[in-house]
């Protein structure tokens, strides 16, 4: 009985040996983290429809050049009025959520243009708002859509009104 016993003490000594493996946890440092996260060339853009049948930088300049066309002629049918004479650029920066829908987060305006123009900040909220969904980025080592922003450069020129 004694050999039995010390068999099964064995035995069950060699099931708990080969189970630990599976209490091993890997830690991932937010280095690598980091790393994963960022964005490189195998990571799909986003893009419109009519864009997606392009590759890599094409798709991408699409993309921008059909943003860039919707807002400038937005922007062509506003009539601004101004008290001087304005030749800025300010920067749009405008982000795309997980379902392709665009927002206004910020505009970089480093020569106060918005506060020279009534309403404009109001008018460029309305502007990008009203683009066409796209279809969200897509982080490909994960598989999952993210959220992704872009900066446009918008010309703003106008007169004083007499």
């Amino acid at each position: 009985m004694n050999f039995i016993t010390r068999i099964t003490s064995i035995g069950i000594l060699f099931f708990v040996a080969q189970g630990c493996e599976y209490f091993n946890t890997t830690t991932i440092t937010s280095k690598q983290i980091k790393d994963q996260s960022l964005w490189n060339d195998k990571d799909q853009a986003p893009s419109f429809d009519d864009c997606n049948y392009l590759e890599g930088e094409d798709n991408l300049t699409c993309f921008k050049e059909t943003i860039s066309d919707n807002i400038s002629y937005a922007l062509s049918q506003y009539d601004f009025i101004t008290s001087e004479p304005l030749d800025q650029e300010v920067v749009f920066v405008i982000g795309i959520d997980l379902e392709g829908y665009f927002s206004l987060v910020n505009v970089e305006d480093e020569y106060d243009v918005i506060s020279k123009i009534d309403s404009l900040y109001t008018e460029f909220e309305s502007i990008v708002a009203n683009l066409p969904q796209a279809l969200p980025a897509i982080k490909t080592n994960v598989g999952i859509k993210v959220k992704t922003q872009l900066k446009l450069p918008i010309r703003i020129i106008a007169s004083p009104q007499e």
